[in-house]
Protein backbone atom coordinates (compact mmCIF):
# COMPACT_ATOMS: atom_id res chain seq x y z
CA UNK A 1 0.00 0.00 0.00
CA UNK A 2 3.06 2.25 0.59
CA UNK A 3 4.74 2.21 -2.47
CA UNK A 4 1.22 2.52 -4.17
CA UNK A 5 1.08 5.99 -2.49
CA UNK A 6 4.67 6.40 -3.46
CA UNK A 7 4.32 5.91 -7.05
CA UNK A 8 1.54 7.79 -6.98
CA UNK A 9 2.75 10.95 -5.82
CA UNK A 10 5.80 10.22 -8.04
CA UNK A 11 3.67 10.53 -10.89
CA UNK A 12 1.68 13.50 -9.79
CA UNK A 13 5.00 15.50 -9.49
CA UNK A 14 6.04 14.35 -12.75
CA UNK A 15 2.94 15.52 -13.82
CA UNK A 16 3.40 19.01 -12.50
CA UNK A 17 7.06 19.47 -13.76
CA UNK A 18 6.04 18.38 -17.44
CA UNK A 19 3.02 20.52 -17.19
CA UNK A 20 5.04 24.03 -15.91
CA UNK A 21 7.74 23.11 -17.83
CA UNK A 22 5.87 23.06 -21.17
CA UNK A 23 3.77 25.97 -19.82
CA UNK A 24 6.60 27.89 -19.69
CA UNK A 25 8.54 27.03 -23.16
CA UNK A 26 5.11 28.12 -24.65
CA UNK A 27 5.00 31.39 -23.00
CA UNK A 28 8.37 32.09 -23.99
CA UNK A 29 7.83 31.66 -27.79
CA UNK A 30 4.85 33.63 -27.60
CA UNK A 31 6.59 36.64 -26.13
CA UNK A 32 8.93 36.37 -29.09
CA UNK A 33 6.41 35.60 -32.22
CA UNK A 34 4.06 38.38 -30.17
CA UNK A 35 6.33 41.28 -29.91
CA UNK A 36 4.40 44.61 -30.45
CA UNK A 37 5.47 46.15 -33.64
CA UNK A 38 5.89 50.23 -32.82
CA UNK A 39 5.37 53.19 -35.35
CA UNK A 40 9.17 54.38 -36.28
CA UNK A 41 7.56 58.05 -35.72
CA UNK A 42 5.79 58.03 -32.66
CA UNK A 43 6.79 54.70 -31.13
CA UNK A 44 3.41 53.66 -30.47
CA UNK A 45 2.53 50.03 -30.17
CA UNK A 46 0.55 48.79 -33.31
CA UNK A 47 -2.58 47.13 -32.86
CA UNK A 48 -3.32 43.67 -34.77
CA UNK A 49 -4.86 45.13 -38.27
CA UNK A 50 -2.76 48.57 -37.82
CA UNK A 51 -0.33 49.43 -40.47
CA UNK A 52 2.49 52.04 -41.20
CA UNK A 53 1.35 54.30 -43.87
CA UNK A 54 3.63 54.42 -46.52
CA UNK A 55 4.85 54.76 -50.11
CA UNK A 56 7.32 52.00 -51.46
CA UNK A 57 8.91 53.05 -54.94
CA UNK A 58 9.78 51.11 -57.69
CA UNK A 59 10.97 48.71 -59.73
CA UNK A 60 9.61 45.85 -57.31
CA UNK A 61 12.33 43.49 -58.15
CA UNK A 62 15.67 44.90 -56.46
CA UNK A 63 17.30 43.95 -53.69
CA UNK A 64 16.10 47.30 -51.64
CA UNK A 65 14.21 49.67 -52.59
CA UNK A 66 12.97 53.73 -51.77
CA UNK A 67 10.48 54.06 -48.87
CA UNK A 68 8.72 57.15 -47.26
CA UNK A 69 7.10 56.29 -44.23
CA UNK A 70 3.88 58.96 -43.19
CA UNK A 71 3.13 57.28 -40.08
CA UNK A 72 0.86 55.32 -38.31
CA UNK A 73 -2.89 55.77 -37.49
CA UNK A 74 -1.92 57.29 -34.12
CA UNK A 75 -0.01 59.97 -35.56
CA UNK A 76 -0.93 60.29 -39.18
CA UNK A 77 -2.85 62.12 -40.78
CA UNK A 78 -3.36 64.08 -37.29
CA UNK A 79 -1.28 63.30 -34.06
CA UNK A 80 -3.38 61.91 -31.20
CA UNK A 81 -2.94 64.25 -28.07
CA UNK A 82 -0.28 63.86 -26.27
CA UNK A 83 2.19 61.89 -28.97
CA UNK A 84 5.09 63.86 -30.85
CA UNK A 85 6.32 62.94 -33.83
CA UNK A 86 10.07 62.46 -33.43
CA UNK A 87 13.20 61.23 -36.33
CA UNK A 88 14.60 58.23 -35.01
CA UNK A 89 18.23 59.59 -37.00
CA UNK A 90 18.53 63.36 -35.44
CA UNK A 91 15.85 62.89 -32.53
CA UNK A 92 14.00 66.09 -33.51
CA UNK A 93 10.37 66.77 -34.08
CA UNK A 94 8.93 65.67 -37.63
CA UNK A 95 6.20 68.16 -38.31
CA UNK A 96 2.84 66.27 -39.67
CA UNK A 97 3.33 67.43 -43.11
CA UNK A 98 6.54 65.60 -43.58
CA UNK A 99 8.22 62.31 -43.16
CA UNK A 100 10.57 59.56 -42.68
CA UNK A 101 13.17 58.12 -45.76
CA UNK A 102 13.80 54.39 -45.59
CA UNK A 103 15.45 51.91 -47.40
CA UNK A 104 13.24 48.30 -47.56
CA UNK A 105 15.44 45.28 -47.85
CA UNK A 106 13.97 42.34 -49.69
CA UNK A 107 14.99 39.53 -48.50
CA UNK A 108 14.93 35.95 -49.30
CA UNK A 109 11.75 33.64 -48.30
CA UNK A 110 9.94 36.62 -48.34
CA UNK A 111 11.07 38.72 -45.47
CA UNK A 112 11.23 42.24 -45.30
CA UNK A 113 13.44 44.99 -43.57
CA UNK A 114 12.97 48.81 -43.20
CA UNK A 115 16.12 50.69 -42.22
CA UNK A 116 15.58 54.35 -41.45
CA UNK A 117 17.53 56.54 -42.95
CA UNK A 118 16.31 60.52 -41.97
CA UNK A 119 13.48 62.40 -41.48
CA UNK A 120 12.74 65.06 -43.97
CA UNK A 121 15.26 67.55 -42.48
CA UNK A 122 18.09 65.45 -41.94
CA UNK A 123 18.29 63.56 -44.88
CA UNK A 124 18.12 65.89 -47.67
CA UNK A 125 17.74 63.63 -51.20
CA UNK A 126 20.77 64.09 -53.21
CA UNK A 127 20.10 66.09 -56.48
CA UNK A 128 22.27 64.08 -59.12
Amino acid sequence: MGAAVCVIIALIVWCFKYSNRKSQSGSHTNSKTLQPVKCPLCDSNLFVGENIISKVYRPMNVPDQLMIIMGCPHCYPRCEPGLKRICPVCHKEVAQDQSLTARLFNKALGKKHVHVVGCSNCHKPRAD
